[in-house]
């Protein structure tokens, strides 16, 4: 399991899965908003980059999408304690 305590701010990584536990806590409160959210960025695989660290040490990332108004909504995912993520290593430059 990735370490999130690890990440910095810059550092890229990738939504592989949304764990059960997030869409029974969220199905519970009635906000499948964020579950909807990270089901997507799962599906897609999308790389994300951590914006910044919290004073709690919790890494954060930004996301923006297009709501059903059609209109771009910016919204921040905290970085879980789980395996839903993975660190994307940075590519290695071609020498020319």
């Amino acid at each position: 399991m990735p370490d999130w305590r690890r990440l910095r701010v810059g550092d890229k990584i990738r939504i592989v899965a949304v764990r059960p536990y997030i869409q029974e806590e969220y199905g519970r409160t009635g906000d499948d908003f964020t579950f909807r959210v990270l089901k997507r960025l799962a599906d897609r695989q999308t790389i994300r980059v951590i914006a910044r660290i919290d004073e709690f040490g919790q890494p954060w990332f930004d996301y923006r999408f297009r709501n059903d108004a059609g209109e771009m909504e910016d919204h921040a995912l905290a970085v879980c304690d789980d395996d839903s993520w993975v660190f994307v290593k940075p590519r290695k430059r071609a020498k020319h």
